[in-house]
């Protein structure tokens, strides 16, 4: 799979690495992590699950961890179209 990233999408994910950046460097000077940094994080796991075609399983909810699209049940793929 070759993955073919926009432009206005690397403007995008930039923004997101220089968040983990400040992220990181928040963490190790042990200074509060502010709720923005979450809601930024939430935005990139969304859009990388998005770009790289990570789905998550039918069953279990938020709590299921993202696997590649392909190696989901079938169910998952379709129930998508369909709604």
């Amino acid at each position: 799979m070759k993955i073919t990233i926009e432009p206005k999408d690397r403007i995008e994910l930039l923004r997101y690495v220089n968040m983990l950046r400040e992220f990181n460097c928040s963490t190790s000077e042990k200074v509060p992590i502010y709720y923005e940094h979450i809601c930024e994080m939430e935005s990139l796991m969304y859009k990388l699950a998005t770009l790289l075609e990570f789905e998550q399983p039918n069953r279990g909810g938020w709590y299921c961890d993202y696997s590649l699209k392909e190696h989901l049940p079938k169910e998952k793929t379709d129930e998508r179209k369909t709604n």
